[in-house]
């Protein structure tokens, strides 16, 4: 399957499915080209961890004198990206947020990075919070499960998240790599998948009123072999990194 050339679109997974790879969900580890370059699961996210880091530093506009940075993880699923900052020793509010009320309960038990991060429920494509509620929104392999039809939908909400002053980081699987190809198209949980080109995010995030877009390429070495991530940092400008990263502003 090639996900950019497909002329149906397949419908939204329902939360159900989702739900049931709650328990034993390992981000996708169980595929054995990914398990070969990666190690582990938490090999993949800590390399978009570090990276958006590493960012943040230098992009950040801090809000208010003395206030905690927000950070809202959108498409949460069991909240490994959030566990992942928090050893890394991100020092902000974390929160997260999913369809499936089965992922967020694993999460909540798996969670060992002290204080509970605030994990909601979403009924639909708008997350439960209030407008301008967050600082950093970290959106990360969410959009290829959403419908093409109701991507819009999401854009328009995560700028009504963001406050003014704040970044959005959009990471994606990337279509023109063809060993993300495989992966997605060998990984159950992606059986629904429909890949986005780097250019419909940030067309999608401009239309909805973000500013200051731009893209990144990352995931070129095996995560696994982190001695090699230099090599990443002098090809982000390369498209056919394994993932992408669409930052913007508000």
């Amino acid at each position: 399957m090639n996900s950019e050339s497909n002329s149906t679109s397949p419908k939204q997974p329902p939360t159900a499915a989702f739900d049931l790879y709650a328990n034993s969900y390992d981000g996708g580890i169980d595929n054995p080209l990914k398990k070969c370059v990666g190690g582990d699961a938490l090999s993949f996210i800590e390399v978009k961890v570090d990276w958006l880091l590493a960012r943040l530093a230098r992009e950040l506009r801090p809000p208010e004198p003395g206030a905690a940075v927000r950070l809202l993880d959108y498409g949460c699923g069991v909240s490994t990206f959030l566990h992942v900052l928090r050893r890394r020793a991100f020092s902000g509010d974390l929160a997260g947020c999913d369809v499936s009320q089965e992922m967020l309960n694993e999460g909540r038990k798996r969670w060992n990075q002290g204080p509970l991060p605030d994990l909601a429920w979403m009924e639909g494509l708008s997350a439960p919070f209030a407008d301008g509620a967050f600082d950093v929104i970290v959106v990360s392999a969410v959009l290829h499960h959403i419908a093409p039809e109701d991507r819009g939908r999401t854009y328009a909400d995560l700028l009504r998240l963001l406050r003014r002053g704040g970044r959005i980081y959009v990471f994606e699987h990337n279509p023109f790599n063809p060993l993300t190809q495989w992966v997605v198209r060998h990984s159950p949980i992606d059986e629904n998948a429909v890949l986005l080109r780097p250019s419909e995010v940030r067309l999608g995030l401009g239309r909805a009123g973000a500013s200051a877009v731009r893209t990144d390429y990352i995931m070129f070495t095996p995560p696994r072999l982190r001695f090699l991530r230099p090599i990443d940092k002098a090809l982000a400008w390369l498209p056919l990194g394994g993932q992408y990263v669409v930052s913007a502003g508000a």
